[in-house]
This record gives structure tokens, sequence and C-alpha cells, in this order.
């Protein structure tokens, strides 16, 4: 039975994701994979997320800073342990190797050892990447470390990640498995979360609250044809001052996936039926458009990978751009 021990550079550069992207592809070629995050250095929810998905263990992640260094490997690996029965490979989502303040997270690489995990980091890519960045991942997990896979790949990235990043990591001896592009898609934060972050209102639409917002249109004063203002991007939420009935009627003439009026309780009526008739999500908020979009800043610290859309995509993205099967290989996964 393999175990995979998936680390991120720093908490946030998407090693969930990573996670959830080899269990989905390894689950559909017919693997039975076990999936956990049996450690984490603050409360959060992919644990919960692991278990409504992969029917992985529910109880919540061990917090670093309650236990000490030995009890936590203790209890952490008698989770895994857990797991090993009846999977082919069970896949752990560990500690970061640096906290978000840049320190060395130490109960990483000796939870890690303490598995016999090989180790899968997951790198945001960075202009300023070299080679001394896979000095520290060899150094930190020295020969448990499989390889790492670089995440986040900038639009205009692409060619110094390939002939400069990649090359310097690979002469340093860390293998590169892939590098996956930033995707909208995988950001987009959902209808219900927007609402609940502007203590919203519901007035329509009210099923399409899971529905995945990729962009945000301030509907104002424009000077061209509406179609081409508000019918530029797919999955996009519209944000209109409350008062404005013209601009918001118009831009329900085109698809949205929400229109959130700002600065009042209450929709126009006629405004209100048309959100009706069309199914459209309408949400009010009280406060006004700079305050609104001053608070949407803080949706990414709440975006993650929990959603239908979202998974299947970052499979997508993994099988097409990832030497998933290298990474399986050097686990110890065997194929029947």
């Amino acid at each position: 039975m393999a175990t995979l021990y998936v680390a991120g550079q720093r908490p946030g550069v998407g090693s969930t994701s990573v996670v959830t992207a080899l269990a989905t592809i390894w689950k559909q070629t017919g693997l039975r994979v076990g999936v956990i995050k049996p450690a984490s250095l603050s409360t959060d929810g992919d644990s919960a997320f692991y278990a409504r998905t992969f029917a992985s263990p529910s109880e919540a992640s061990l917090v670093v800073a309650d236990h000490d260094l030995a009890e936590l490997r203790q209890q952490a690996a008698a989770r895994v342990e857990a797991l090993t029965a009846g999977n082919d490979i069970v896949i752990v989502e560990g500690l970061p190797l640096h906290d978000s303040e840049g320190y060395p997270v130490a109960a990483s690489p000796a939870l890690a050892e303490h598995l016999g995990a090989e180790v899968l980091g997951v790198v945001a890519y960075d202009r300023a990447l070299n080679a001394d960045d896979a000095a520290k991942w060899h150094g930190t997990f020295a020969s448990l470390l499989s390889g790492v896979v670089i995440n986040r790949l900038t639009r205009y990235g692409h060619h110094d990640a390939t002939t400069r990043v990649a090359p310097a990591f690979e002469a340093a001896g860390v293998s590169v498995y892939g590098i996956l592009p930033e995707e909208r898609q995988l950001l987009a934060p959902t209808v219900g979360q927007i609402a609940t972050l502007l203590d919203g209102t519901f007035y329509a639409g009210a099923s399409g609250q899971h529905e995945l917002v990729e962009s945000f249109l301030i509907g104002g004063l424009i000077t061209e044809w509406g179609g081409n203002y508000f019918g530029r991007n797919p999955r996009q939420a519209v944000i209109v001052r409350g008062g404005r009935t013209d601009i918001q009627m118009s831009a329900l003439n085109f698809p949205l996936t929400c229109l959130l009026l700002t600065g009042c309780e209450a929709p126009p009526q006629y405004v209100h039926q048309r959100a009706n008739d069309l199914d459209v999500p309408l949400v009010t908020s009280t406060h006004d458009t700079p305050s609104t979009t001053a608070i949407l800043e803080r949706l990414e610290a709440k975006v993650t990978i929990d959603h239908p859309d979202k998974i299947k995509r970052i499979a997508e993205m993994f099988n097409d751009a990832v030497d998933f099967q290298a990474i399986g290989e050097s686990a110890g996964l065997r194929r029947s």
C-alpha cells in the first residue's frame, strides 16, 4: 500500500487542490484511494470536505499548536494507518514547508518521516523562484522528496517557468512533475458566499446560490451598447446601485449569474419581477458600491475547491499538465 504526503510551500498555494485532483483521477481509473488531512496549522474545513467528497474520516484535523511533536506524530500516524486497509494508496494532505509568516514548520518533515511517505511538494509560481527554493525542499525532506508540482502559473509566466524555473529545480535534484496555470474558475466564489459576506438578502433565484462567479462588473453610466458591456463575461455578477432601475433592467437582458444591488434593502418592483421570471439570483445589500467592492476583496480567503465544477476542472487540468502516473510510481503505487 502506497502513501503520498502532499506538502504546500506555504498555506494557500493549492495543496488541497492537488490532493483533490490526484484522488479524483486515481479513483476514476478504478484505484481505491484514501484521503486524509491528519494535522493542520489552524482549524479549517478540509477534513469535512474530504469526508463528503471521498468518504474519508470526518474527524477534524489535529491543530499543531495543541499538541507536542511526539503526540502529534503518534495520533496523526494512527489516523493514516486506519486508512491503509482496503486502499491502494492513501493521500495525506500534510503540513506546509513554511507557515504564512515564512517560518519553517518543523512538524512537517517530522510527520512525513514518521509515516515513511513519499513527499510531493506544491510550489506557487513566482518570478523569484530559483535553485535556492529547490534546495529548501531537498534540505527539508531529503530522500523522502519525490518532486514538486508548480501551481498558479500566471498568464505570461509560461516561458519563464519552463525555461528557467523548472530547469533550476531539476538541476538541484528536484523533479518537476508538471506546471498548473492559474484558473479563474478555481478562484471563483459562489453566489451564496458573496451574499453571506455582504450580509445580503436574496429576493430571487435563491436556487442559484451555489453557482460560481468568475468576474464582477459594476453597472454604471456607460456609453456603449448594453450587450457589449454586460454580455462580455460568462459567470459574472453585476453590481448596480439600488436606485438605478434602468441599469438593472438593462443588465437583466443579458446572461447573469447574479445581480447585486447596493445601498438598498429591497429591489424595485420591476427588477424583482424580471429577476423572478428569469430565475436570476437577485441580492440586495445595504453597503454602498465602494464599500461593497472593498468587502468583496476579502472573498479570496473564503474560496475553496469544494464545488463539483471545481473538482471536475482541477482533475482535467491535472490530467493534461501533470505526470500523475510518475507521482504514483514514486510513491510505490502498483497497478494490478
